[in-house]
């Protein structure tokens, strides 16, 4: 009736469902909890691929599927159509009981360790609200989170470039346990990361002339270990979102970018003229990205930037605390970027 695969317990409900059928599976499913816990199953989740039902049948599951709230896993249904999705996010408002449209959207959510950081996710649903809610938390496990405008959109970006395409999805009401790796950023600075990306590699683009891309990224705290000589700029930002924004140039990225904008060779040992080009650039994107987030009706302010030659006096600025660490290129150079409270 169920096997383990991936941290994830699948149960196949098979053949026709009645109510009398899905008293005994959920029965069962009580009594695997030891199996559960000893196991450290992430999550429970029934598969309709092969099932048989109506409408009154999907009540009836979801309502005892409800009442699985001691087995210590989250519980989510997969494997349905879009017909039957559109029925099950009714069925399933304020409960428990999550809908994945399949066991690796599942997986995705209840057992993140099993697939690498670096994955790229093309995210769609109608819901607004729902989308905002899917992407700040694959965001919050360290994912790349991408946004399709519309169905066309995600249809055509689903085939290319993307590690995994998640739409159909329904977190409901969340009993997990907190993650780990959580964030000490607003959801609204959260769900609005993609504009200082964006932003960032829009500038240096248009001020440069050189490729500029973001590459990964990833939660954790700032890290230190960086090889070689770097200038940083940081600025502190306050408003609607709040936290601090984090440019780290390599000594010669940052050369070839301020030589690029200019026209002109820098030398490099020229710390004033590099570190106040650093500085400009963090000015410039901070700039441009106040002014998208007041598109949207969120008011920010920055402070003037601050750079630095050394990792240690930032690191004494902006804390020890979990950001949204962010591997960027430019003409084919690391640079990055790290924003955090």
């Amino acid at each position: 009736m169920y096997h383990i695969e991936n941290e994830i317990m699948i149960i196949n409900y098979v053949g026709k469902m009645d109510d009398r059928k899905t008293i005994m599976i959920i029965n069962t499913v009580n009594s695997l909890k030891d199996k559960i816990e000893n196991r450290r199953v992430k999550g429970v989740v029934f598969s309709l691929r092969t099932a048989l039902y109506d409408i009154h049948s999907l009540k009836f599951l979801v309502h005892k599927l409800n009442t699985l709230t001691k087995l210590g896993a989250p519980v989510a249904i997969v494997d349905y159509s879009a017909k039957t999705y559109q029925a099950l996010k009714l069925l399933t408002e304020g409960t428990i009981v999550k809908l994945f449209k399949t066991v690796q959207a599942a997986q995705l959510f209840f057992a993140p360790k099993t697939f690498k950081n670096e994955l790229s996710i093309l995210v769609y649903d109608e819901d607004e609200e729902n989308m905002d809610q899917i992407c700040t938390t694959l965001a919050r496990q360290g994912y790349s989170v991408h946004r399709a405008k519309n169905e066309k959109e995600f249809t055509e970006k689903s085939q290319n470039g993307y590690d995994i395409a998640i739409t159909q999805c329904r977190l409901n009401a969340d009993e997990s346990r907190p993650s780990a790796s959580a964030l000490p950023l607003s959801k609204v600075l959260v769900k609005n990361l993609p504009v200082f990306m964006d932003t960032a590699v829009e500038t240096l683009v248009s001020f440069t002339g050189l490729e500029a891309k973001k590459t990964a990224h990833q939660i954790r705290p700032f890290t230190t270990r960086l090889k070689g000589d770097v200038v940083t700029a940081m600025m502190h930002f306050k408003g609607d979102v709040s936290g601090h924004f984090v440019l780290v140039f390599p000594r010669h990225v940052a050369i070839l970018a301020l030589e690029a904008m200019l026209g002109e060779s820098v030398r490099s040992n020229d710390n004033e003229a590099i570190m106040d080009g650093v500085g400009e650039f963090c000015n410039i994107i901070t700039g441009s990205a106040k002014s998208k987030l007041s598109r949207k009706d969120i008011k920010v302010i920055f402070d003037l930037p601050k750079t630095f030659t050394a990792l240690q006096p930032l690191v004494a600025t902006i804390g020890d605390d979990n950001g949204i660490w962010i591997d960027m290129q430019l003409d084919g150079n690391p640079f990055y970027m790290f924003i955090t409270r």
